[in-house]
């Protein structure tokens, strides 16, 4: 199955409005005086990750799931509740279970 077959993703362009929304928070971080807005990474990888939280957002995302620090931390700029891997609950089917035995 590809993802474009899944029910449970739906790819979204970086469209006209996307671009808007961007340029907006690029803008704003660039007004703050840092237009990487405290992220120490390539201009590149940062452009992208913006990109991808913004991409969210306009789309009507209220959740944004990574556990990639600058992603998370773009995301939550621009309102998004961000959660990692490790902030989502574990089925009890894959809980490490005590093996080490009491009696």
């Amino acid at each position: 199955m590809t993802i474009n077959q899944s029910s449970a993703f739906d790819l979204a362009p970086f469209d006209e409005r996307c671009a808007i929304d961007l340029a907006e928070t690029v803008r704003s971080a660039i007004s703050k005086g840092d237009k990487r807005g405290g992220v120490n990474a390539p201009w590149n990888e940062i452009k992208f990750d913006r990109q991808i939280a913004t991409i969210a957002k306009v789309n009507g995302a209220e959740i944004f799931y990574t556990d990639d620090q600058n992603q998370s931390a773009f995301a939550a700029e621009i309102g998004l509740k961000v959660l990692h891997t490790w902030d989502l609950d574990l089925p009890q089917e894959y809980a490490q279970h005590d093996w080490i035995s009491n009696d």
